[in-house]
C-alpha cells in the first residue's frame, strides 16, 4: 500500500522554497521578518525538533497571519506530535486563505484520512487539489484519494481515483502499485498481470512488484513466469520482507 506523508513532505517544503526564492523587496519588514520565521522552523521541522519548529511558526504567523506556508507548516508539526485540533485548524486555515492552493487541499485531505479516518470530508479537497490548473502533479492527490477510498472500503472508487492518477501521468509509481493490489483483490489476476508488466516497462523492479508479479502469475497457472520474478526477488531483494513472506507461504503451502 502506498503511504501519504514523503508526497506531502515535498509539498510543504516544496512550497516553503518557492516562497523563500520569491519575496524580493515588495514584502513589508514584517512580512519579510514572517518569511524568515517560517523558514527557520520549516528548517527544525526537517530536523524534526517540533517544539522549535512550533515557536517560530508561531511568531511567523503574528508577524503575518495570512502566510499559508506557516499555516500548512505548524500543522504539519502539531500533526507529528499529536495536537490534532490546533493541526487540523491550521490545515484548514491554510485552505480558506488559498482556495487555488493544490498543496494546502492535499495536505488537508491526507490529514483527514490518517489522522480521522474521514474520507468524505477528505474527498472534495483531494479534487480540489487534482482539478488546479497549476498544479504540476495532479496524480498525486489523485492517487491519494485512491488510497484513502480504499481505506475506507469503497474499493471501486479506490479504482476509479488510481486509474485517473494513470491518465494524467501513465507510469506514476505509486498509482501502478495501488492498482496491483485493487486488481489483485478483486480477483482480476490478467489486469494484475498488466499493472506488473507497465510498472517494469518504466521502473526497476522493486520487492514489492516482484511479489506482485508472483502472485498474479501463480493465480493465472503461468508458473515459468512466476519462477522467473521468484528468482529475481530473491537475487535482487534477498533480505526483503517480501521474500521472507514468500518462502514462509512456500514453506506453509508448497506453491
Amino acid at each position: 500500500m502506498t503511504t501519504f506523508r514523503s508526497a506531502w513532505l515535498c509539498a510543504v517544503f516544496g512550497a516553503l522554497a518557492a516562497c523563500a526564492s520569491g519575496g524580493g523587496n515588495d514584502l513589508t519588514s514584517d512580512e519579510a521578518a514572517a518569511v524568515a520565521n517560517m523558514n527557520l522552523g520549516a528548517g527544525y521541522v526537517r530536523q524534526g525538533r517540533y517544539d522549535l519548529a512550533i515557536e517560530r511558526l508561531q511568531r511567523a504567523l503574528v508577524q503575518n497571519p495570512r502566510l499559508v506556508e506557516a499555516h500548512s507548516t505548524i500543522a504539519f508539526a502539531y500533526d507529528r506530535i499529536g495536537a490534532l485540533v490546533d493541526a487540523e485548524t491550521h490545515y484548514r486555515r491554510a485552505t480558506e486563505l488559498d482556495g487555488d492552493s493544490a498543496e494546502a487541499a492535499n495536505a488537508y485531505a491526507v490529514f483527514l484520512c490518517n489522522r480521522q479516518n474521514r474520507w468524505l470530508d477528505a474527498e472534495p479537497y483531494f479534487r480540489r487539489a487534482a482539478e488546479t490548473a497549476t498544479y504540476a502533479t495532479p496524480e498525486v492527490p489523485l492517487t491519494n484519494a485512491g488510497v484513502c477510498a480504499r481505506d475506507a472500503g469503497d474499493t471501486e472508487k479506490a479504482g476509479d481515483y488510481f486509474r485517473a492518477a494513470l491518465a494524467r501521468n501513465p507510469t506514476y509509481r505509486d498509482a501502478l502499485i495501488n492498482m496491483m493490489e485493487v486488481t489483485y483483490q478483486s480477483g482480476n489476476f490478467m489486469q494484475t498481470r498488466a499493472f506488473v508488466q507497465r510498472y517494469l516497462a518504466a521502473h526497476a523492479a522493486t520487492a514489492p512488484v516482484l511479489l506482485h508479479c508472483v502472485n498474479a502469475e501463480r493465480e493465472l497457472n503461468d508458473r515459468a513466469a512466476a519462477d522467473r520474478c521468484a528468482a529475481q526477488l530473491r537475487a535482487g531483494f534477498p533480505s526483503s520482507p517480501e521474500l521472507r513472506e514468500l518462502e514462509e507461504r512456500q514453506r506453509r503451502d508448497g506453491r
